[in-house]
């Protein structure tokens, strides 16, 4: 996977024109009173973000503890922010947030409001407030290239079928391609 690729893509993107943290002090960025919130990063990403960087921690979780599909193997990097990070090294999680990837059962892909629960609201999801065409769309094409990687696609396809079963619907559809090559 070419990561330096899909920074370099979504990095200059956003949601809205404004930034979004405006709305919420920019929630999902703080760590939270247990220092629990994070994010994983997706297999090789760790190398977007060396072991010395400063504003974040670092753990090495076993994927088969924690839900993933059985073809990681790898242990799968979650990290937590310890202050602001700099933007143009923000991990793709936080650059494609609030967007969801699906995939329909014919394999087509679709991009939703994050479904996951969260332990805050953000007012991009909750007000299911408009986002910007360029941010959705570039956020559809690193998911296109991401699902490439057949760990991701089985991650996404897993994701999806749990979505549907414990909602019994997808929200809002904000993107549809047609089904996979």
């Amino acid at each position: 996977m070419d990561y330096q690729y899909l920074y370099n893509l979504t990095g200059a993107v956003t949601p809205l024109e404004t930034d979004c943290g405006l709305l919420c002090s920019s929630i999902c960025c703080r760590r939270d009173r247990k220092n629990t919130l994070g994010i994983y990063l997706f297999p090789g990403e760790e190398i977007m973000l060396p072991p010395d960087e400063s504003w974040i921690e670092r753990e090495l979780h076993n994927p088969a503890e924690y839900d993933f599909p059985d073809n990681w193997k790898e242990p799968v990097h979650f990290i937590k922010c310890t202050s602001p990070c700099p933007r143009e090294k923000r991990p793709l999680s936080c650059r494609f947030f609030p967007l969801a990837p699906h995939l329909l059962t014919d394999g087509a892909l679709i991009l939703t409001y994050e479904t996951v629960r969260l332990p805050y609201r953000c007012p991009l999801i909750y007000k299911e407030l408009p986002l910007r065409k360029d941010f959705v769309e570039v956020v559809a094409l690193a998911w296109r290239a991401l699902l490439q990687d057949p760990r991701i696609f089985r991650l996404v396809e897993e994701d999806s079928r749990e979505r549907e079963i414990s909602l019994q619907s997808i929200p809002p559809i904000l993107w549809f391609q047609g089904a996979r090559d």
